[in-house]
């Protein structure tokens, strides 16, 4: 007969995971049973998921899903002051008019508003004819003329949901005098929204990245 009050004190053999089928053999041994067939899994870490909070990185390229709810992506930068904007597209990949892109002197539009380093996407409000919301960071020109995107000029973009999602996303170094990039996108899919990791760079300056998506406001 096992004695419980000392089987409390045998240490567990190795790692949680690697000592079970130690502790499975010891117990078939006392009670001369064969477990394998019905004993449970082995316990095991929990995944890195957004359900227990913890943050998910996303490669470049990267795409998640997301719940339809309000989505907030900050952007944390080093070594140079930015600019974060967000614009509303179509299908085409281009904005219905000059009011899709939100920005500090525009701050609010077609559920997504923009204040200092975040962008607060309502998802469940965005207007049916918007298929994606670029978020993009812009070096302060103004406050600092001579930088770009560089090994010394950085910036994070981390992802949060109320249901938990929490997601983050470093680029890699830029190297082509870049001053504008495209951090992440949220975008429809199917009957849904996700999140893809982007980090393009654009060395035309945000005026330049703003034309490709067809709107006329001068950076």
């Amino acid at each position: 007969m096992v004695n419980h009050d000392q089987a409390q004190d045998v240490p567990w053999p190795g790692e949680e995971a690697e000592g079970w089928p130690i502790f499975q053999h010891v117990l078939a041994t006392f009670t001369g049973t064969d477990l394998s067939a019905t004993a449970p899994h082995p316990p095991t870490a929990p995944p890195l998921s957004e359900e227990n909070g913890i943050r998910k990185p996303l490669a470049k390229g990267a795409n998640t899903a997301l719940a339809t709810e309000p989505t907030t992506v900050r952007i944390t930068a080093t070594g140079a002051p930015v600019d974060v904007s967000a614009v509303l597209l179509t299908r085409s990949g281009k904005v219905r008019s000059d009011q899709d892109l939100v920005f500090y002197n525009h701050p609010s539009h077609g559920g997504v508003r923009v204040g200092g380093d975040t962008v607060v996407a309502e998802l469940s409000l965005i207007p049916d004819d918007i298929a994606s919301i670029a978020i993009i960071v812009s070096i302060d020109l103004e406050a600092q003329s001579t930088a770009v995107f560089d090994q010394h000029t950085l910036w994070q973009a981390d992802i949060t949901q109320p249901s938990g999602s929490r997601l983050s996303f470093v680029p890699g170094h830029f190297a082509s005098d870049e001053t504008v990039t495209i951090a992440v996108e949220l975008y429809r899919h199917t009957t849904g929204w996700k999140a893809r990791a982007v980090g393009q760079g654009y060395d035309t300056g945000l005026a330049g990245l703003v034309t490709d998506y067809g709107t006329d406001v001068e950076a």
